[in-house]
């Protein structure tokens, strides 16, 4: 219903080790992780120009696209996660993920190992220490999905049909179009960072967690590469969740909120963070929102300083019945950019509607449509671009977890 405490993704959860290991056993490593491939055919189409504001006279940057592409893809993690409970009943868990796949093209900032910590359980909560996203992420409520890797609200397994269809989103030009779906509601700010995090225990479905990130940034070996302060620093995050049952009636709810001290200069950063579900009947219903505001490094201008303001959110509703699932998911943003001389606005939204099937233990395959349309306008001071990209996929799915 809801990833609370689940590590990166809702994937870990369904693959969670369930075997309890003996008093003061040495930690042994178990192989987890998942597969998902895809297949995928999009019609995109995109305009765009660039004017001199003081004549109007159109430069020659301007154009008109049309793609349509049949595109394969996937998203494969190992996770290799061990755990041991200590004769005082304190149980010890370590874990670290192996990224397949190389996406320095989609992340600049991708890692081929991450995801690595450690945590300690028992009757005072959890605390985690290490590479892991924060509170606000792990105890976040989306709008329900059964599909693994398609989905409107981007989080941290992405198989995103639109992102192929032109250069990398951290280039600097115009136009901006084709960075792909950049609508998420998951607090982001602190990434999966080293980072230290603690969650109190459950009382009556209720709980709380907080989390510390005083860079942001993964350490090479020891504290060599940990000091990035033109990110931003000290960023903290605070969330909590609760889960209600009411007779056949099952309920989630979550809030979040983070900030940061500035980098070097503009507004601290701050984002906040709302979600909730509601299920019965093999229905679900849910959605959630995100609010951003102050200095970043990672708006459109990414090699430049970037203010931004931005708002997301996303709703929608599946039914399971057997081996079947149904989705319908829309989600929406809304950004403002600024940056010295340069100011970016830009709007997008997303809908997803498909089905799913339960073929094995951990295997589903499924099929659907998702479309995403875009705008934004960029100028600098001397001049203006305006763009638009409208964009339909049809796409299978195919998800094994082990």
């Amino acid at each position: 219903m809801r990833n609370i405490l689940l590590g990166t993704t809702a994937l870990v959860a369904a693959t969670a080790l369930t075997v309890p290991a003996m008093a003061a056993e040495r930690i042994q490593l178990q192989i987890r992780g998942y597969h998902v491939g895809g297949i995928t055919y999009t019609d995109g189409d995109f305009d765009w120009e660039w004017r001199e504001i003081a004549t109007g006279v159109h430069d020659n940057l301007g154009g008109i696209g049309d793609y349509n592409e049949i595109n394969f893809g996937s998203d494969s993690e190992i996770h290799f996660e061990g755990m041991t409970t200590l004769d005082n009943g304190l149980t010890v868990l370590v874990h670290a993920e192996l990224e397949l796949e190389d996406n320095s093209d989609v992340d600049f900032y991708a890692d081929q190992i991450d995801e690595v910590y450690i945590q300690f359980d028992g009757g005072f909560g959890r605390a985690q220490f290490g590479q892991n996203d924060g509170a606000m992420y792990q105890m976040h409520v989306t709008a329900p999905n059964t599909f693994v890797g398609h989905r409107v609200n981007m989080n941290s397994v992405q198989m995103d049909p639109f992102l192929p269809l032109g250069p990398s989103p951290f280039s600097t030009t115009f136009p901006r179009f084709s960075s792909g779906n950049p609508i998420s509601t998951y607090g982001s700010f602190s990434g999966d960072n080293i980072k230290l995090t603690y969650f109190t225990p459950s009382f009556n479905g209720l709980q709380f967690g907080a989390s510390y990130t005083p860079n942001p940034c993964k350490n090479d070996t020891g504290y060599s590469s940990c000091v990035y302060s033109e990110f931003g620093r000290n960023f903290w995050e605070a969330a909590a969740s609760w889960e209600i049952a009411l007779d056949n009636i099952a309920i989630g709810l979550s809030g979040g909120i983070g900030a940061g001290e500035s980098g070097t200069s503009g507004d601290e950063p701050t984002e906040w963070t709302l979600g909730g579900d509601i299920a019965f009947g093999g229905f679900t219903f849910g959605g959630s929102y995100r609010d951003v505001s102050g200095f970043t490094q990672s708006g459109p201008f990414v090699s430049m300083q970037d203010t931004r303001e931005e708002i997301h959110f996303d709703v929608g509703a599946t039914y399971e019945t057997g081996p079947w699932g149904f989705t319908v998911n829309y989600g929406n943003r809304d950004g403002d950019h600024v940056s010295g001389s340069y100011r970016y606005d830009d709007a997008a939204n997303s809908w997803l509607a498909g089905a799913t099937y339960m073929y094995g233990p951990g295997m589903q395959v499924g099929f659907g449509i998702q479309t995403l349309d875009s705008e934004g306008e960029m100028s600098d001071g001397s001049y203006r671009g305006t763009e638009g990209f409208e964009g339909t996929s049809f796409f299978i799915e195919n998800a094994i977890r082990f």
